[in-house]
């Protein structure tokens, strides 16, 4: 059975703190849920799942951690937020434990959140659904990039690493109308916005129509079937942009602890 734990107390939690959730190592992490209160998620900024002193998950707060969660269909409860490692939505059993996060080879499991000074009086709890013991081995690694259009239009985007594969991008801005993705010169995805929401539904997504445009490469659940990017030259994004600004790509990559 998968053993449900709560995790030890978070350091320095207050508003404008760093607070730390130092994590025992050993069993394998499924998922882990923060219990919080006199915080929003928006507050929760800087979220960083560090391994071994590495950095593996960034997002920018909290709420970019919900809009994910709610794309894949993961329900949550008010007052609560979960980090996902096991992925619930893919279909085989193997590919939904593949990417929990093992740690019996690990040192050091750490969860650094910076608290908004406009935070009111945060408490934050940690809790975790864990498994038997595995090594680290392959798992999903997230990265937010942040760009900045000058003007509206066509943005092109070929500095993203290459390596791991990608198991989904989303495209943080709320006017990205149109998304290309081009490896060695080979088009593996063109779709308007409306058109990639219209796919993604119908393989029970929840596109976060307000917030951002996807790319899923998984959306049959099926882990093998992720853009494999390693031995590319060349790795373009281009987004149509109906107005300047900031946009800010959230990458999920399939990788072992050594890649990016």
């Amino acid at each position: 059975m998968r053993l449900t734990k709560s995790l030890p107390s978070l350091a320095n939690v207050g508003a404008g703190q760093t607070a730390t959730l130092n994590c025992p190592v050993g069993l394998t992490y499924d998922r882990i849920e923060f219990e919080y209160s006199g915080v929003t998620l928006a507050e929760m900024k800087n979220v960083e799942v560090v391994i071994n002193g590495k950095p593996v998950m960034t997002f920018k707060d909290m709420a970019r951690v919900k809009k994910l969660n709610d794309y894949y269909g993961r329900a949550e409860t008010s007052g609560f937020i979960t980090l996902h490692f096991a992925r619930p939505e893919m279909v085989a059993l193997r590919d939904q434990r593949l990417t929990a996060l093992g740690t019996q080879d690990v040192s050091t499991l750490a969860i650094n959140i910076d608290i908004d000074s406009g935070a009111t009086a945060p408490v934050i709890k940690a809790h975790a659904v864990q498994s038997e013991p595995q090594l680290l081995g392959a798992f999903i690694k997230v990265r937010e990039f942040q760009f900045d259009a000058s003007v509206a239009g066509t943005m092109e985007i070929s500095t993203l690493p290459k390596g791991p594969r990608i198991m989904a991008l989303h495209a943080f801005k709320s006017d990205v109308n149109d998304l290309e993705v081009e490896i060695d010169s080979q088009k593996v995805f063109d779709a308007s916005k409306t058109l990639a929401q219209a796919i993604q539904k119908g393989y029970g997504r929840t596109p976060q129509t307000a917030d951002a445009t996807h790319f899923d490469t998984c959306l049959e659940g099926d882990l093998a079937q992720s853009l494999v990017t390693q031995g590319a030259q060349d790795l373009r994004f281009r987004l149509d942009l109906g107005s300047a600004g900031a946009v800010s790509l959230l990458v999920e990559y399939l990788d072992g602890f050594n890649g990016i």
